[in-house]
């Protein structure tokens, strides 16, 4: 099958364009991919490639499947779903873009059913597997399957990972068990920003301030620097309690450290500002 896509066959040159019987130069199909503008012409791509040495090449169908699952729609999904299946011997870094899709899309369950299926066949998850799979859950609002996942990662050593705590903590959050994302965070032995910030920001959003706050001043006793979604965290509280004096000190911090130039940041000042009018317009 030619590839009629003009956007395509334009970025080459005239040397390399192919048809029906192309016989010079035709181009990689590897490079088409990364000029590639819609599912269409990825598919367009795929055909052409069953012709030639591509057909089972692993990277080849591996930056199909990115392609499919970086901005995932319906029709994306089912085509990586259709080009992971007809893999004889899929690796765990497809499956974790495969995972990564379907946390972004409409069906975010459908990577923990996908999951169930990898491990049947033996493939060992690593510690980029587990974020999108918690974060499908996060979404969902999957707490059950959530909660095998943070069995499994314990099982692998790697629910204390620096990529997998967060998320954890994150899921827990979002299926509204917070007191279970704490007992995660306090696992930690020695939690970093990020993992901070996901409790943090679990606080925040559960109606628990002071605890949120008082997380903040913990890692200011350790000299952790917070950014902007520690701070975005930390004003939301302060907006919860009212306080109008722990508004004013963590605006004054927002300006030392540099943080009022994020439009979020100066966002959530501005509501701050609006709970306490006549004092904090004076800031």
């Amino acid at each position: 099958m030619a590839i009629s896509s003009p956007s395509l066959i334009a970025s080459f040159s005239h040397t390399e364009t192919f048809t029906k019987h192309y016989t010079v130069n035709p181009p990689n199909p590897i490079l088409l991919i990364s000029r590639c503008n819609s599912l269409r012409e990825l598919m367009q791509i795929q055909a052409y490639a069953i012709k030639s040495d591509l057909r089972e090449d692993v990277s080849f169908v591996k930056k199909l499947i990115n392609f499919c699952t970086e901005s995932p729609t319906e029709s994306s999904m089912s085509y990586a779903r259709h080009l992971f299946d007809a893999m004889s011997e899929p690796e765990i870094v497809v499956f974790n873009s495969m995972a990564r899709g379907y946390s972004r899309s409409t069906t975010p369950l459908e990577a923990f059913s996908l999951f169930a299926e990898i491990l049947g066949d033996d493939l060992l998850p690593d510690n980029y597997t587990f974020p999108s799979l918690l974060k499908a859950c996060a979404v969902a609002k999957a707490f059950e399957e959530g909660r095998q996942l943070h069995c499994v990662s314990m099982k692998l050593g790697l629910d204390d990972n620096v990529y997998v705590c967060p998320t954890l903590i994150n899921m827990y959050t979002e299926c509204e068990d917070v007191d279970a994302a704490r007992c995660v965070f306090d696992r930690v032995v020695e939690p970093c920003v990020v993992c901070y910030n996901a409790m943090i920001t679990g606080y925040a959003r559960r109606n628990r301030p002071n605890e949120a706050l008082s997380l903040f001043r913990e890692m200011q006793g350790k000299n952790l620097k917070p950014n902007e979604i520690t701070l975005l965290s930390v004003l939301s509280s302060c907006a919860l309690l009212g306080s109008l004096d722990l508004g004013k000190w963590i605006h004054e911090y927002a300006k030392k450290h540099g943080f009022c130039k994020y439009v979020k940041v100066n966002t959530a000042l501005i509501g701050l500002k609006h709970l306490h009018p006549p004092q904090m317009l004076k800031l």
